[in-house]
């Protein structure tokens, strides 16, 4: 008797322990030389989906990233381009108009996107 819940209590430890057969059969076997597929792929960043459309002229100044944001050919700020620093305030409304030059704190511009 003692053997028999020995066995059981050692068959529930490894049942516990064994991963969901929904991760295992979803993804199938995989053939020599092919990678599988990340069970939890990250997310893509903000604004790099190549579908969105360049509502704000940001692909025109896109040779800008990297030079200093007093470079020439950089749009001044108005109220359809904004300068953001680490340190700025901004809103979070959404403008596709907008265009948005993120500046590094030594003040070169990183990067745009609209909004």
């Amino acid at each position: 008797m003692k053997h028999i819940l020995a066995a059981c209590i050692a068959g529930i430890a490894l049942v516990a322990c064994s991963p969901p057969a929904s991760d295992t059969a979803a993804s199938g076997p995989v053939a020599a030389g092919e990678v599988a597929p990340e069970a939890n792929p990250a997310p893509p960043p903000v604004g790099a989906d190549p579908a969105l459309p360049d509502t704000c002229g940001m692909a025109q100044h896109a040779a800008l990233a990297g030079q200093p944001i007093t470079a020439a050919g950089v749009p001044a700020e108005s109220p359809q381009v904004r300068h953001i620093r680490p340190d700025s305030q901004v809103t979070m409304d959404f403008s596709p108009t907008r265009l948005n030059i993120d500046i590094s704190a030594d003040g070169v511009i990183t990067g745009f996107r609209c909004g």
